[in-house]
């Protein structure tokens, strides 16, 4: 019955969490590491304290310290999540329950630039996927910002030396949490797929080359990934130095420690307004330790082979990002052709090409532009290193379109996660996928995820066989974009090879780390 009462045991202590319709198990807002607070900030997750009695785990816990999040609360119309540092690491668990055969998990790793987002959003609600699927899905929080990526160790010495990447530490003692935790839930700790989006994907891809993260995890899903995004210890550390500027600026202390959340949020949006340091300043870094090399470095080297790997993006990622607040001029295109490109001859070539794909809209080839260097060229970098690295890699792209704003988005970055979790009549997100959105596709792509976790392939009998990527021919499955009565996804190979080929001659090199 719907709303009934459930409860599981944890290794800290028993949970209630409640019996959804269609008989899903929930459990949200499970402790999975201590608070942060006190003398735990700026440390290394610990196991939290147990408890006696049942601990009620029917609403969702505070999300880690963070600002706004335009998308969701002025599009989707989602309430202003309530956010504190203190009972913000936790883990929310949906379960289809009643079955005595131990079910494959699916780890969700939110986006948000490594500076927002929780697990409980209402895009990705894992009710669905474990009702239709028989998965046990797990959602995750993570400290975000300069609480979770900021290169401490610069700023308050040696003692912190153990505190790089906290925003990483945290999902992998998640991850941990599920491995210790999930078979009393249902789940298979033998079978865990990690899935995520933007820095999720970003996240996914430090995870893989994480040696703490690598026996936590058995399958791997990026979806829109920056996986270039990583910062070496010079960067990390000159990040560091300019943040403290910025926080004595605003409170005339460079004290992290001392600081609230509210003036580090402060420091922190500042010096995202002014940086130089590019495009996300808290990101994963290369310490040595929790991530000795470069994930895509250790994907070469084989560090994954055994761990199959899903990896795509959407057509039009940049389009979320460039033009909404006015159109973009041609100085502005020029500017970033001229960055990109130095040399004057590829430049021209490179100008040539987004002009013939993307029209003579400024605002249209800057957002290629941007898509490409974001999400689309470290997306194929990822997928080169994996299958180097003799990983079984399967690679899509994500074609369908959002008709609000009068379809200008195109299909914009965050668009294929409610596909993905098959929510796309929630409340809501008609603003955002339109008031008619192709179920098949939802169908398609949470199927063909789900059979993912269960078979370690991905499959659907919507969908046409998928072939496994190779850096020769470069199958990719294009998902959505088909006229009524079309197949929801068809296979091709290299699409935009002549955008691939640009920026594979130019794009940085990450070895040096």
């Amino acid at each position: 019955m719907s709303g009934s009462r459930v409860t599981a045991l944890t290794t800290s202590g028993e949970v209630r969490g409640e019996r959804l319709r269609g008989g899903v198990e929930r459990y949200l807002g499970i402790p999975y590491a201590a608070d942060p607070v006190g003398e735990l900030r700026f440390r290394p997750p610990v196991r939290p304290a147990p408890w006696t009695g049942v601990r009620d785990a029917r609403a969702a816990s505070p999300a880690p310290p963070q600002g706004p999040d335009f998308l969701l609360e002025n599009v989707v119309g989602a309430d202003r999540v309530a956010t504190d540092e203190a009972g913000c690491l936790t883990v929310n668990v949906w379960t289809p329950g009643g079955s005595t055969v131990a079910r494959p998990v699916m780890v969700w790793v939110h986006g948000g630039a490594y500076v927002q987002g929780y697990g409980h959003q209402v895009w990705t609600d894992g009710a669905r996927l474990a009702e239709r699927y028989g998965v046990v899905v797990v959602s995750l929080n993570y400290r975000l910002g300069a609480l979770g990526w900021l290169y401490v160790a610069e700023l308050l010495g040696d003692a912190y030396a153990a505190s790089a990447n906290l925003g990483l530490q945290d999902q992998i003692a998640a991850l941990a949490w599920v491995r210790d935790n999930i078979g009393r839930f249902g789940g298979d700790p033998r079978r865990v797929t990690v899935f995520g989006e933007s820095a999720g994907g970003g996240s996914v891809a430090a995870l893989l080359g994480a040696p703490a993260a690598r026996p936590l995890l058995h399958r791997a899903i990026l979806q829109s990934p920056p996986p270039r995004e990583v910062h070496s210890l010079d960067t990390a550390r000159e990040a560091a130095r300019a943040y403290a500027g910025v926080l004595k600026e605003q409170t005339g202390s460079d004290d992290v420690r001392a600081a609230t959340a509210g003036q580090l949020l402060a420091a922190q949006e500042e010096l995202m307004a002014r940086s130089t340091l590019g495009s996300l300043p808290f990101r994963p870094v290369v310490d040595g330790s929790v991530l000795p090399l470069h994930p895509l470095q250790a994907l070469r080297n084989g560090c994954c082979a055994h761990i199959p790997v899903i990896a795509g993006t959407t057509e039009h990622e940049g389009r979320l990002f460039v033009g909404l607040a006015g159109p973009v001029v041609e100085d502005e295109v020029a500017a970033a052709l001229a960055a990109d490109f130095p040399d004057a001859g590829h430049r021209e070539r490179a100008d040539a090409v987004y002009r013939a794909q993307e029209g003579d809209s400024a605002t249209a080839r800057m957002a290629g532009i941007v898509t490409d260097r974001l999400f689309r060229e470290p997306t194929d970098a990822f997928l080169d290193a994996a299958a180097e690295g003799g990983g079984r890699v399967w690679s899509y792209l994500f074609r369908e379109r959002t008709p609000v704003l009068g379809g200008q988005l195109g299909s914009p970055h965050t668009l294929e996660i409610p596909y993905v979790f098959d929510v796309l009549d929630a409340p809501g997100l008609d603003a955002w996928v339109g008031d008619a959105p192709d179920q098949r596709l939802a169908d398609a792509m949470s199927g063909a995820w789900a059979q993912f976790a269960h078979e370690g392939a991905p499959a659907h009998h919507l969908l046409p066989s998928w072939p496994r990527f190779t850096a020769a021919e470069r199958a990719t499955l294009l998902l959505g974009g088909a006229l009524p009565g079309d197949p929801v996804g068809r296979v091709a190979f290299d699409p935009f090879g002549e955008r691939r080929a640009l920026w594979g001659e130019t794009a940085v090199q990450e070895d040096a780390y």
